[in-house]
């Protein structure tokens, strides 16, 4: 784990841990929840592979989008505000994070790794981390496709890297915060929750990262007022 790491893990400490208590989505669960061990040996364990994985992967798909996309797509990309390329890389990275969701779900081999991810019983912020490093490896190779293939700007890469490290902790946590119309366009806690709940009606359900828009668009949103009362990874791919 690097120094970088350890001062992001205490940010989130300060963060989450005081709001999981002062804005609980589940009132009854404490910080000392049952799988904490677990996640914390992920998060430090998993780290070192996944980097290097994503990072080997990252240099072959970068020199395979340099002979195939063009300069002057890479130029008129870059050529635009720094807003409007994140905006697009936000929309197409979460585009690809959602078809890779999907497919770790639909496919019975690599549901066996994803289904790391979904074994907690309760979620928390530190949930987060709880995943196999091939299942993650595969899912950071194919959210970094736009980035490598469009050639975005570092600073709009910064933004979005940045934005989707904390966005995920905030999904996974025991926090409480509902949007309103936002809500349908930007997945809250509760709309993750419900993607890891161990209840049928919910079974391949929510698969967006930072926006809720796919699953809308695709028919693969579940929404419900109420929280999910079993979590876990019984529900395979149909």
């Amino acid at each position: 784990m690097t120094l970088a790491d350890l001062q992001l893990l205490a940010a989130a400490v300060l963060l989450f841990v005081p709001l999981e208590r002062l804005l609980p989505l589940h009132r009854d669960q404490t910080a000392a929840r049952p799988g904490l061990g677990v996640d914390l040996l992920h998060l430090f364990a998993s780290g070192f592979l996944i980097r290097t994985g994503a990072t080997a992967i990252t240099v072959v798909l970068s020199i395979g989008a340099a002979s195939i996309v063009p300069d002057e797509v890479r130029e008129l990309v870059r050529g635009q505000p720094v807003w409007a390329q994140f905006i697009e890389l936000l929309l197409l990275s979460d585009l690809c994070f959602y078809i890779a969701h999907r497919t770790v779900h639909a496919v019975p081999s690599l549901w066996r790794f994803h289904a790391v991810h979904h074994s907690s019983k309760q979620l928390d912020w530190l949930a987060t981390y709880r995943v196999h490093p091939l299942d993650q490896i595969f899912n950071s190779a194919v959210i970094a496709l736009p980035a490598i293939a469009l050639g975005f700007a570092p600073l709009a890469l910064l933004i979005y890297a940045f934005l989707y490290r904390w966005h995920s902790m905030l999904l996974h946590s025991n926090i409480k915060i509902e949007l309103g119309l936002l809500g349908w366009l930007v997945a809250t806690p509760r709309f993750h929750h419900w993607h890891h709940a161990n209840e049928p009606k919910a079974f391949n359900k929510n698969f967006g990262g930072q926006l809720s828009i796919w699953d809308r668009l695709f028919r693969s949103a579940y929404d419900e007022d109420s929280l999910p009362t079993d979590y876990g990874s019984d529900g395979v791919p149909e």
